[in-house]
């Protein structure tokens, strides 16, 4: 059981179980299957056309990590408290199939309704919590710094990490801009002087162990890869055919054993520079942090933060064990990739020091292409 349980929080994006989850429920469903345990209850899976609204969401810009499949006919999707009504407009003309029921319950602007039922309800970001992409880390930094700086008292901040320090002269305000992600924006935080951004901070929690959600960014590699394992296969991975119509298993043609994931190492620089910095002007500083109210130190017009780990450049990762990694799992609403999606991690999500973690299979970047 402890076994399964760990298996089961790895392969969850952000670590953490949950029953109430369809998604991760569908996870938990592969890990009993891959074990030989005997389901006395099927998971109920969420209908393809729920999964197919989510990932036409994706395509038309929303943030994956805002849309939320709550069950077999409702998704949830967060954006800005004041930008609600709005993103519902928006939604009519992103799916055109879909119509208007203002009498939803469960929400009191109404919600979006596909053609085959499957409920979009609009939720307000700042409210749903830890679960809405580390928003709360982002709030307590802001407000941790908004409490001194101000237009009229500027302050100069240092970063304190426990590889480097960096600071921020005449601070005046800092800014949650993290629901901007359009041209490969990482920027949590703006820290403003007036009206100019002289800082940009991309936030991940200290148990964070992922960097992207890479579907977008791979989707090329993710379809030669799948063709490839099908078509062409290596000698110690390939894929195998399910019950279930384009949605294939990993799985070692030396061994006829399943796999649970294969690690694509060595991404191209530019790649893990896009991945972990971004686009954002000025250039972002990451800090693998979760702030606590001790982290502040306020004292002659100096703010000092306590910041765990500060990654301003690549050298500061390589070679560590956030190095990134790209990690193809198992993910049946993939249609388009014969049920895999790629996921950007922590080194140390796939390996323990030199060893592979699990039933994992490794392959280098150049290999694909």
């Amino acid at each position: 059981i402890d076994n399964i349980l760990l298996e089961w929080s790895y392969r969850c994006n952000d670590g953490i179980v949950d029953v109430e989850n369809q998604e991760k429920l569908l996870i938990l469903q592969e890990i009993l299957k891959e074990n030989n345990i005997e389901l006395i209850e099927e998971v109920v899976f969420i209908n393809e056309v729920a999964a197919d609204i989510k990932q036409q969401l994706i395509d038309a810009g929303y943030d994956e990590n805002d849309i939320i499949i709550k069950s077999s006919k409702q998704i949830r999707l967060l954006t800005k408290g004041n930008e609600r009504k709005s993103t519902m407009d928006k939604l009519l003309q992103d799916l055109p199939d879909s119509k208007f029921d203002i009498n939803f319950k469960g929400s009191s602007l109404g919600a979006i309704i596909a053609n085959d039922g499957t409920a979009i309800i609009v939720k307000p970001r700042e409210k749903q919590g830890g679960g809405s992409a580390g928003l709360d880390n982002e709030q307590a930094l802001i407000n941790g710094i908004n409490e001194y700086a101000s237009t009229d008292s500027p302050i100069k901040i240092i970063f304190v990490g426990s590889n480097k320090t960096i600071s921020f002269d005449d601070v005046t305000l800092a800014q949650g801009i993290g629901a901007d992600t359009a041209g490969g924006k990482k920027s949590d935080v703006a820290l403003l002087s007036g009206n100019n951004i002289i800082g940009n901070l991309s936030l991940k929690k200290a148990n964070a162990s992922m960097w992207e959600s890479a579907d977008r960014r791979y989707k090329e590699l993710m379809i030669k890869l799948s063709d490839k394992l099908i078509n062409d296969p290596f000698p110690n991975v390939g894929l195998r055919e399910t019950e279930k119509n384009n949605i294939y298993r990993l799985y070692n043609p030396e061994t006829g054993t399943d796999l649970s994931g294969i690690i694509i190492n060595n991404l191209p620089d530019n790649d893990n520079e896009a991945i972990i910095f971004g686009t954002d002007k000025p250039k972002v500083n990451v800090i693998k942090h979760t702030f606590q109210p001790s982290d502040f130190n306020f004292n002659n017009d100096i703010l000092t933060i306590k910041s765990g780990i500060i990654f301003t450049d690549l050298e500061d990762i390589e070679g560590t064990d956030y190095e990134p990694i790209l990690i193809v799992r198992h993910d049946v609403t993939r249609t388009a990739t014969k049920g895999l999606r790629p996921v950007v991690y922590n080194k140390s999500q796939g390996y323990r020091g030199d060893e592979i973690k699990g039933s994992q299979i490794a392959l280098d970047y150049n290999q694909i292409f």
